[in-house]
């Protein structure tokens, strides 16, 4: 009998890896902003990921939680899903690009959540968070890291 179970990506695998850290600083209450970091999966064709998320302490109110959206490379190289918020500006990304939401508490205390098994895609991507936490983001502390898997049957 054929047993599935989880294994490591062949991209950066079950170790969290950091992605964006300063772009997420000060980010305003109902804005989107693309990573900054992209994420190649030509080579590994990964299929699933997670994302840890870390957010300093600030009051959060509701609603209260973050919109998580994957971009894809566009064919002309440097646009990245609709081309919308390399910068930060007002959300939500459109929901073709929709991954899942970290929900977060309603209280002034800094915030951890994860969101997994995201289904990736083939070639290069990055992730947009959209801060609908009720609050501006603290101006230092935020951070989002990832880790890739499959599955396999063994």
């Amino acid at each position: 009998m054929a047993t599935e179970k989880w294994i490591a990506g062949s991209g950066v695998g079950l170790t969290w890896s950091a992605l964006g850290t300063t772009v997420y600083n000060s980010l305003a209450s109902g804005n989107a902003i693309l990573d900054g970091t992209s994420i190649t999966n030509g080579t590994a064709l990964d299929i699933f990921a997670d994302v840890s998320l870390h957010l300093a302490s600030a009051a959060f109110v509701a609603p209260n939680f973050i919109g998580v959206y994957l971009y894809p490379l566009c064919d002309d190289g440097s646009t990245y899903g609709d081309g919308r918020f390399a910068s930060a500006a007002a959300g939500p990304p459109g929901s073709q690009y929709f991954a899942g939401n970290i929900e977060i508490p309603a209280t002034t205390a800094a915030q951890n959540g994860v969101l997994s098994r995201i289904i990736l895609p083939p070639g290069t991507f990055e992730f947009v968070l959209w801060n609908k936490g009720g609050v501006n983001w603290a101006s230092s502390g935020n951070t989002l890291k990832y880790r890739t898997y499959n599955r396999a049957i063994a």
